[in-house]
């Protein structure tokens, strides 16, 4: 895993790294996910919206020089298809091997909420307590 946070499991067909336009002024981690807002910029998911849109590749720093700039170009991996995989880790609940198939909320941008019933993400296999592996729902809109 490259971060502690959403890892896309690379294999081929699934992921693309691509260039996104984000919002001004919001600092957000590599790994974290990141949803399409209305405006046509993009921004970090909460346990409550839809529209996911990939993760985060690549830092967004309060010093970096476009900080504050709307529609900067940042690096995302997208999901290609329904079914491509991330590795999670876990921000509230206790995983464990009984959860896997459960559909859930997003703790915050960089974790799910494990004992949290939702339609954001579905768990698919368990590592540990604290990390596992699953795929975002694409669908919700």
């Amino acid at each position: 895993m490259i971060n502690k946070n959403f890892d896309p499991i690379l294999k081929q067909g699934m992921w693309r790294l691509e260039s996104r336009p984000m919002i001004a002024s919001v600092a957000m981690e590599m790994g974290a996910a990141i949803y399409r807002v209305g405006d046509g910029t993009h921004t970090l998911v909460t346990n409550a919206t839809a529209n996911f849109e990939g993760i985060m590749a690549e830092a967004i720093a309060s010093t970096d020089a476009d900080y504050a700039t709307s529609l900067k170009m940042k690096k995302v991996w997208v999901p290609l298809c329904p079914r491509a995989e991330a590795q999670f880790t876990v921000g509230a609940g206790t995983f464990t091997t009984a959860d896997i198939g459960k559909s859930v909320k997003f703790n915050d941008s960089k974790s799910v909420a494990v004992d949290t019933a939702g339609t954001q993400f579905v768990m698919t296999k368990y590592q540990s307590s604290t990390k596992g592996e699953g795929f975002f729902n694409l669908a919700i809109s």
